[in-house]
């Protein structure tokens, strides 16, 4: 007897017993807003240029961290906690973005064929998202944690600057302690969306969809741990978006009072350094808190409304104000801080110099040697 079970979608409809109309049998439910349900497809259009958005935004975030990664990690730096700790940093915001390139050069590189919307593909390119979505998870709590250890300790470095206890956090090994230790815990929460995150079969086409030469799965929908999973993460952003509001307050403060103490400070790199790190605090908040209202509003206010599925689809506007955060830090790095304003001009600019200075000496010896030569000719 011959086997089917390696042609399951074959083009001849042997197995139509498996598959069943999808637009069959749904039902219209509850909307939160009648203007989405009166012009759902001006929605959807409006979430296709988000998606457009986000994926160019990947892209530009990718390269410019590459270049914020390559000026950390310069001597001069690196041995400053502040941005020893940014190097961390910038590894997470390098991750969110190589996470949503990986997806979309796996579109270019790999054949898929349309059998029905959204992410419908081969086992093994389930998986690779799969790795993608659980590596930008790590990424996004490992770096709003880490920038809020920064804040911390260098609001309480300047609230306490006597104290022998801060001091010994302010150090960079207690930095790179701190990066291990979240990013053990960032990758433990990880872990566990991997684990749980099943992948089911499709046994169903859209109307007038050939079916596909494999079999393609998807991310089983609406599981009740996926949705308390990212209750729980949105509630950890605000935390992260509370708690660096009162950090600002208090390091906002600490300065003034310190300036008023003393108008001439002889640190002028701590100034730069606080400013820097207020302005993070700026761009970092706005970013948890977007994350936060969007997983928020999810599960307390679409939940089992039909516009959920239009509300969930705007992550990609969310992931953009993420990335554009974090590619905004190595703009406010160069113009706030003096110290890494210097490494770059160090890096680039003198070596130009170096070779401007090299030219010019080899131009200025090529004389004298033409002339010390024509004396020895003459008295032959």
């Amino acid at each position: 007897m011959k086997s089917t079970t390696t042609d399951l979608y074959s083009k001849y409809k042997d197995y139509i017993e498996d598959y069943y109309n999808a637009e069959e049998g749904t039902r219209r439910g509850d909307w939160v807003f009648s203007i989405i349900e009166k012009y759902p497809i001006q929605f959807y259009e409006i979430v296709e240029i988000l998606k457009q958005i986000y994926e160019v935004a990947s892209f530009l975030s990718f390269f410019i961290n590459l270049f914020h990664l390559l000026i950390l990690t310069r001597k001069s730096l690196r041995n400053h906690l502040v941005y020893l700790v940014m190097i961390g940093v910038c590894i997470c915001d390098i991750l969110q973005s190589l996470g949503n390139m990986t997806k979309i050069l796996m579109t270019w590189m790999y054949q898929f064929e349309i059998c029905f919307t959204g992410e419908y593909y081969k086992y093994s390119h389930m998986i690779v998202i799969l790795l993608t979505k659980t590596a930008q998870i790590m990424s996004r709590r490992c770096s709003s944690f880490l920038a809020l250890y920064i804040a911390g300790v260098r609001a309480l470095s300047v609230i306490f600057p006597m104290s022998n206890i801060v001091t010994r956090w302010t150090t960079p090994k207690s930095g790179f302690f701190a990066m291990i230790l979240v990013g053990i815990i960032c990758t433990a929460w990880s872990f566990i969306f991997f684990k749980n995150t099943k992948l089911e079969k499709v046994l169903y086409c859209g109307i007038g969809q050939p079916k596909p030469s494999y079999v393609p799965y998807k991310f089983k929908e609406n599981s009740k741990w996926e949705f308390t999973y990212f209750l729980i993460d949105g509630y950890m952003a605000m935390f992260v978006s509370i708690s660096y509001a009162i950090v600002a307050f208090a390091l906002v403060i600490a300065l003034a009072v310190a300036k008023r103490r003393s108008r001439n400070l002889k640190h002028e790199n701590k100034s730069n350094t606080s400013g820097m790190i207020i302005l993070m605090t700026v761009t970092v908040l706005i970013s948890e808190i977007s994350y936060a209202v969007l997983y928020l509003l999810n599960n307390e206010v679409f939940q089992d409304f039909e516009d959920q599925d239009i509300f969930k689809q705007l992550d990609s506007f969310v992931l953009t104000i993420l990335i554009l955060s974090s590619t905004v830090h190595c703009i406010i790095c160069f113009f706030i801080s003096s110290q890494y304003r210097d490494t770059v001009k160090g890096l680039f600019w003198e070596k130009r110099q170096e070779k401007d200075i090299t030219a010019s000496v080899v131009k200025s010896t090529v004389p004298l040697t033409e002339g010390s030569s024509k004396p020895s000719n003459t008295s032959n």
